[in-house]
């Protein structure tokens, strides 16, 4: 049975505190918090002439981590995973900003503030990424877009955003890759025909997919409980294997 890359961390991760913190936000109105300001560098003076250059502004990290907690899981509010909200996604409804926060969410971003660089006037986002899934972590150190929100689809631009939306589509078991179209015939959508189909179409359905997968495989599951599953269906594959005479094993996503 295939299973989700994302979720295996490596085998140093032991258990901590079991307490769970929720995640919950609007990704339509985030809580701006306080920009930080970054230090410029004083210059250095000395008597007699003699001058030291002075040293550079290291500008702050991104992106922080503390030590990720496997006993402590991610947990978003359902009401932004409902099959109301993923045809939403699908029909595009919703902005792409809104996809892409909902999507970092659930892999366990979460914004901790603004830094502003007084030397140009750019500001960045800054992330705790102390609950992101590890293996996904080592890749992805920051929320990457998964849409394009730029609609630029030039290779040299558009290269970073279909790495993401693909490693985002192989971390789903096989047995949840039509879960999209199953959880949403209700709701009238059967999927999208050629005619017209965007890559900013495609990406939002494999999005709204694997958020689906999340609501109903990941949402509030410790991931040393992830771990024991995927450990128990690859055992129970296996002697699958070995009492079927004919046939090939599943190919898995890890």
């Amino acid at each position: 049975v295939a299973a989700a890359a994302l979720l295996v961390p490596p085998a140093s991760h032991d258990a901590f505190s079991s307490n769970v913190v929720e995640l919950t936000f609007s990704p339509l109105s985030f809580e701006e918090k306080p920009c930080t300001r970054r230090r410029q560098a004083k210059k250095n003076t000395h008597p007699k002439g003699k001058h030291k250059k002075a040293a550079a502004a290291t500008p702050p990290p991104t992106s922080t981590a503390a030590t990720f907690d496997p006993s402590k899981p991610i947990v978003v509010d359902d009401a932004l995973l409902t099959n109301e909200a993923m045809l939403a996604i699908v029909n595009l409804e919703v902005s792409d900003a809104h996809v892409n926060e909902l999507a970092w969410s659930c892999l366990g971003y979460a914004r901790n503030g603004y830094d502003l660089d007084t030397d140009d006037l750019t500001v960045k986002e800054m992330w705790d990424t102390a609950q992101v899934f590890p293996n996904w972590l080592k890749r992805f150190p920051e929320p990457p877009d998964f849409l394009g929100v730029k609609r630029d689809y030039r290779p040299e631009i558009d290269a970073p955003v279909k790495a993401a939306c693909s490693a985002l589509v192989r971390s789903i078991p096989a047995e949840h890759k039509q879960g999209l179209k199953q959880q949403l015939k209700e709701l009238g959508w059967t999927g999208f025909t050629l005619d017209g189909l965007t890559p900013n179409k495609t990406r939002r359905a494999q999005v709204a997919n694997w958020l689906i997968f999340f609501r109903e495989e990941l949402n509030g599951v410790p991931l040393e409980e992830l771990i024991r599953r995927k450990q128990q269906r690859a055992e129970e594959e296996e002697k699958e294997q070995v009492e079927r005479p004919t046939g090939t094993a599943k190919q898995g996503v890890v």
